[in-house]
């Protein structure tokens, strides 16, 4: 499940990309007077105005963790992994017999009779051309089955990290996942991945995440 989740993490924090306060309005005075025009911030205004944001950083590829992160991902996750494990198992019984008949025919070919050491490697390249069509058919099968599960809950959870942030007061949320690159941490007291997992499983329990019934039958 690991190696499916690390394509979809980078899509976890897509809707909070930048964090912005909402801006706040006045009422405009009954007779306005001419007010001359502000000067354009300078840059050390700009500096300040930065610096004096809240920060903090997440790691999103702990969202994917089956123990400790976020439990209707991970239902998400597991109900895709028995869907298509019939076609895992399928795939692996047409590989066993291709390498079986490979090796068969490397082992007599010095000995057996020419034909039908061809009319075997023909049924090895059949059964090559067949573990290929379903794997491509399976991958494509398999990514869309993944984005139909997992989609709407990746929504919910930029959402979520969203409105949780702003209740903080926090300005930005840098993510440090492996799949984001490296961000330089200093003080470890801003991490709140642990603190925003469990808040939102008390929000969202998996209970609550609603498979979308496969679609399709097999290729």
């Amino acid at each position: 499940m690991k190696a499916i989740r690390k394509t979809f993490f980078a899509a976890a924090l897509a809707a909070t990309a930048a964090l912005t306060a909402s801006a706040q309005t006045r009422p405009a005075a009954t007779t306005p007077a001419p007010q001359p025009r502000p000067a354009a911030p300078t840059a050390a205004q700009t500096a300040a105005a930065i610096a004096e944001g809240k920060f903090a950083i997440i790691d999103t590829e702990a969202f994917g963790d089956q123990k400790e992160g976020i439990q209707r991902l991970v239902a998400a996750f597991q109900t895709v992994e028995r869907e298509f494990k019939p076609r895992r198992d399928e795939l692996q019984g047409l590989r066993n017999r291709y390498d079986g008949l490979v090796k068969e025919i490397n082992d007599t070919k010095a000995v057996a009779d020419q034909k039908a050491l061809q009319a075997k490697a023909d049924q090895a390249e059949q059964l090559k051309t067949e573990i290929e069509r379903k794997q491509q058919d399976g991958q494509k099968a398999l990514d869309k089955r993944v984005q139909d599960l997992t989609g709407p809950v990746y929504q919910d959870i930029g959402n979520a990290l969203q409105a949780y942030a702003k209740a903080r007061g926090l300005s930005v949320v840098f993510d440090v996942s492996k799949m984001q690159g490296v961000v330089m941490v200093v003080d470890g007291g801003i991490d709140i991945t642990s603190a925003f997992i469990a808040d939102y499983n008390a929000r969202n329990p998996a209970s609550t995440a609603a498979a979308a019934p496969a679609t399709g039958g097999r290729p």
